[in-house]
């Protein structure tokens, strides 16, 4: 990849202040980037339109979502007008203002209970929670808008995310480290799920490299897995983060599962041929690597 190819580029970014968005916002003014972070509702569309106009910018990250399963579930309505309607917004303001691209974050939930594993970017979505529903509708629009204006979209689908900076403790790396670090031993329910977690460097890399690809804007070609290609059942990554936390009195428990955490998707994890082929991508940090990385984050956050 051209290394200069972000000096002095002007990029639009909505959702920097999370986790995510916020070390793509560091990694993109490191590369001396000029970014943009809009702050507002990105269900406002007047408003985006006018904020994108006044900046100047002429390439999109939409990373800003509700992106909790478990808010979803309570508040379905705000997940579809959120995710959804600020999906529409962004692309609509892409497309009357033109821009040289959009990368829009999808997710891997998209796939939905499919017992064809590793998921491939051609399955087509099935998902059944509002959040997975929600993203699944933005993943879609995003495609119809590519398809019917020729919009310069690329479509990413991260698996779950982790690393220094995630401060949400509903999410399993902060929630579990938390516990260790209070001298609590973590409880989880043990229904046998595998999942594929990716470190926060390795997917901004994913990111980065998606605005400067380019790519015949064709569906096979703009929707792009992202996965360390290495998925791990719950109850051994648990166990793992335990032992290389090194307290030797703390151990990983288990409850009895409810009703409804049986229902639960068994086994998710995606193909990143497509990411190693077309982007030149391969995640570099390895599961051992990224959890001492994030330890040593929250053990100082603590300090």
């Amino acid at each position: 990849m051209n290394n200069m190819f972000w000096n002095n580029k002007k990029v639009f970014l909505t959702g920097g202040n999370g986790f995510v968005g916020s070390k793509l916002s560091q990694a993109l003014k490191k590369k001396k980037a000029e970014v943009f972070l809009y702050d507002g509702d990105i269900r406002n569309y007047q408003d985006l339109f006018d904020q994108f106009v006044k900046s100047k910018t002429t390439i999109i990250y939409h990373l800003a979502a509700q992106s909790l399963i478990e808010v979803g579930k309570i508040s379905p309505i705000e997940t579809f007008e959120i995710n959804i309607k600020g999906t529409w917004n962004i692309l609509e303001v892409a497309r009357k203002a033109g821009v040289e691209k959009i990368v829009i974050a999808s997710t891997t939930h998209v796939y939905g209970d499919n017992p064809h594993l590793p998921y491939k970017e051609e399955y087509y979505p099935q998902p059944s929670r509002p959040y997975e529903t929600s993203k699944a509708s933005a993943d879609l629009v995003s495609q119809c808008y590519a398809d019917t204006y020729n919009l310069p979209v690329e479509i990413s689908r991260m698996v779950n995310l982790y690393g220094p900076g995630d401060l949400n403790t509903s999410r399993l790396f902060p929630k579990i480290i938390s516990q260790l670090l209070n001298n609590i031993n973590p409880v989880i329910f043990d229904i046998g799920a595998v999942r594929d977690f990716l470190y926060i460097d390795d997917a901004i890399e994913g990111y980065l490299r998606l605005g400067q690809v380019k790519l015949p804007n064709v569906k096979r070609a703009r929707v792009i897995n992202f996965g360390s290609g290495k998925p791990i059942d719950i109850t051994t990554l648990v166990d793992k983060i335990i032992k290389l936390y090194g307290n030797k009195k703390l151990h990983l428990l288990t409850k009895a599962v409810p009703d409804e955490r049986e229902k639960e998707i068994k086994k998710q994890y995606v193909s990143i041929a497509k990411a190693k082929k077309l982007l030149d991508w391969t995640p570099k940090v390895s599961l051992d690597q990224g959890i001492k990385k994030t330890i040593a984050f929250y053990v100082k956050q603590k300090s």
